[in-house]
């Protein structure tokens, strides 16, 4: 059998074969660098138009303006420790970009590329390390498998809808946590095949599984999304590798207890609290379990959508919340992602030992594969733990992975019935075609996350019902000196979401800069009546008041602001303080 998984390596194409082990041990065969390199090529130009970005968003909060990440080595202790741990390495590893550079954007966007090119060779890896497994080994595609990889790796790493995961600055913890995640997935495939061949030595084989268990540890301690790595990892266990009882399969047990972590990390002292189990399981949101969960369906499918033509990508999505299963966008929706889950359970039938008629070739098998990933990658994000914002682009990240590689599979398996001798070769030509038009799409949307300007005057154009984006474009534009665009923007705001204090404390802000004191002393007046606490409503309202000569009217106002500012407004409190005496 050994004879055979060797020659399945080649990328058969026109009779050459650039043959070699992935990730071979000793020696120095090259061939994969070259499909690999290929692959890195193509991503660093349709990203060089991403290392001039600003932060923007939640990088802001996260990175720009965190004082945690400023002091690395208080960062690496205990305490630090304390701050982020359920993604203290995502944090660590922007208090080394600190410490490297300070807040040079351009640190911090290179550093995203060099992991999201790492994610595509591991992509590369997955795929071949799968076609030597004793499943797919006997493929009639086995001999195209480093042109299967190469397509899986080079559409994961030019597609647009990634730019959201790589580009976006704090979305380091998913490209991060999908690093890891990848990494034990593909070292446990290592080690499973040291194993069954029997051919390295213990040190090796501790390594190696030391090396799964550390990367599933990482990976839960980078991002929630990794809680379902562990089960990733049986799910290629029983895909590709014979029928074997549980007992010879007790090494999953320590790989599947990783699973622990996120939860004990989570809740800790929690978990004996049902009322506290179920808070710390919603992020910022009181919507329903079962409304987000039929919401859930549409937004897959439009991920789906996305990940077929990525027309559309938007930062601030305005996504309609779903309340019922027979809702015709939900209902459809759900038919969709069911008959996909078919198509996944039918491949896996119809590639076992016991299939009925005639089989399908092994390698149909990773199809399955691919899509059963899909939907496994996505559990944390799209089922029963619901997020205040309901879909975000980065989210399909991970999961795509799984898409990509079985969309490989399904065109190589196509091309070899009609062309047998030539289809590495075609689906290796496909691939770069297909590769350069989404490097270019992805080149293009780039361009959009260059400032804080540009991706929310994206946002705001493409979701023209939904206050936020309106909100922050106005509130760019003011601090750029742009009074007049900003109170637009955000009088477009307060349009969307009338109910939205601080986007009347926004534009009441703008427009008391602006002289216009009557327009700005109603919305202030909203404002303080939507949140009477609201210590930059309630100081703008007395700024309005003073400024038209009502300083008795102003006193409450100034009193209430001196009561609930925080230390931090330092200048306006002393403005306050002399303003009531």
């Amino acid at each position: 059998m050994n004879d055979e998984i060797e020659k399945s390596q080649g990328w058969t194409a026109g009779g050459g074969t650039l043959g070699g082990e992935p990730f071979a041990d000793g020696g120095s065969d090259w061939a994969h660098r070259y499909p690999l390199a290929v692959v890195w090529l193509l991503a660093l130009l349709a990203y060089s138009s991403s290392f001039t970005g600003a932060f923007v968003f939640d990088d802001l909060h996260h990175v720009r303006d965190n004082l945690a990440i400023r002091d690395l080595g208080a960062f690496l202790s205990w305490s630090g420790y304390e701050l982020a741990p359920q993604r203290y390495v995502g944090y660590v590893t922007f208090a080394v970009n600190y410490a490297l550079g300070k807040l040079n954007p351009l640190d911090y966007h290179v550093v995203n590329f060099l992991i999201h090119a790492i994610n595509a060779g591991l992509v590369y890896g997955l795929v071949l390390l799968c076609f030597r497994t004793p499943r797919l080994c006997g493929s009639a595609v086995a001999g195209s498998a480093q042109a299967i990889a190469f397509f899986a790796a080079a559409v994961f790493a030019t597609h647009p809808v990634q730019t959201q995961a790589v580009t976006y600055v704090v979305q380091r913890f998913t490209s991060l946590a999908t690093l890891f995640y990848l990494l034990t997935v593909v070292l446990f495939l290592r080690w499973r095949l040291a194993r069954e061949r029997g051919d390295a030595s213990r040190t090796k084989h501790v390594a190696l599984y030391a090396g799964v268990l550390a990367s599933a540890v990482l990976a839960m301690k980078t991002k929630e999304i990794a809680f379902t790595a562990p089960i990733a990892v049986v799910l290629c266990e029983l895909s590709f590798f014979g029928p074997s009882s549980w007992r010879r399969r007790l090494f999953l047990v320590p790989i599947a207890a990783t699973i622990l972590i996120i939860p004990f990390t989570m809740l800790g002292p929690a978990l004996t609290s049902p009322a506290a189990i179920a808070q710390a399981t919603r992020v910022q949101t009181t919507l329903s379990r079962l409304d987000y969960l039929l919401t859930q369906a549409p937004v897959i499918a439009t991920y789906l959508r996305l990940l077929v033509w990525p027309a559309g990508q938007n930062l601030d999505h305005d996504f309609p919340l779903a309340h019922a299963l027979l809702e015709p966008r939900v209902l459809a929706a759900t038919l969709l992602l069911a008959a996909l889950a078919s198509v996944a359970a039918l491949l896996y039938r119809h590639t076992s030992a016991r299939a009925d008629g005639r089989p399908l070739d092994p390698a149909a098998r990773l199809a399955g594969f691919g899509i059963a990933w899909f939907f496994l990658a996505l559990a944390v994000e799209s089922t029963l733990v619901p997020i205040v914002d309901v879909i975000y682009e980065h989210r399909v990240y991970l999961p795509s992975v799984g898409l990509f590689c079985g969309a490989g599979v399904l065109v190589a398996l196509g091309l070899h019935r009609l062309q047998p001798r030539h289809a590495a070769r075609g689906l290796v030509v496909g691939a770069a075609v297909v590769a350069v038009v989404l490097g270019a799409a992805t080149f293009k949307r780039n361009r959009a996350w260059a400032s804080e300007l540009s991706i929310w005057s994206d946002a705001a154009e493409k979701s023209p019902n939904k206050s936020r984006p309106h909100l922050n474009l106005g509130t760019v534009l003011v601090q750029a000196g742009r009074l007049e665009d900003g109170s637009v923007a955000l009088r477009r705001a307060v349009e969307c979401d009338p109910a939205s204090f601080y986007a009347r404390a926004q534009l009441g802000a703008a427009l008391l800069s602006l002289g216009r004191m009557g327009e700005a002393e109603g919305e202030l007046r909203e404002a303080v009546r939507l949140a009477p606490r609201d210590p930059e409503a309630l100081f703008n309202l007395a700024m309005v008041l003073l400024r038209t000569g009502r300083k008795g009217e102003a006193r409450p106002h100034l009193t209430r602001f001196l009561e609930v500012a925080p230390a931090s407004y330092s200048s306006a409190r002393s403005l306050a303080e002399r303003a009531v005496r």
